[in-house]
């Protein structure tokens, strides 16, 4: 159910705010990616898949959506998209040191 969800924000976002506005092919890509990568980081909350490849994995999903999201389509979408990024970005790393630092027995 949760793949659904991230599937019609995914498509609702891309088409009515990068897919219509006038830019570049290349700048709505990397929009797009941007987007994309966004909600595989939001998507390590419902489901473990991405944790499973690596626990490294969301770091660099964050920071690669930051420098698509910089190269993309300017406008109030590119201060979205890295603002996004960088909120989802800090809040894996803490649920990351709180998981590897804070639950450990002395």
């Amino acid at each position: 159910m949760h793949w659904f969800v991230l599937l019609a924000v995914l498509l609702i976002v891309s088409y009515y705010f990068i897919l219509k506005s006038k830019s570049t092919t290349m700048k709505k890509c990397f929009s797009f990616l941007s987007l994309i990568f966004f909600l595989l980081i939001i998507s390590v909350f419902w489901s473990d898949k991405v944790i499973n490849i690596s626990l490294i994995l969301p770091f660099l999903l964050g920071i690669s959506g930051i420098i698509l999201g910089w190269f993309g389509i300017k406008s109030d979408l590119r201060i979205s998209l890295i603002g996004l990024n960088i909120l989802a970005l800090v809040f894996y790393l803490i649920v990351f040191l709180m998981a590897t630092v804070g639950f450990q027995e002395p």
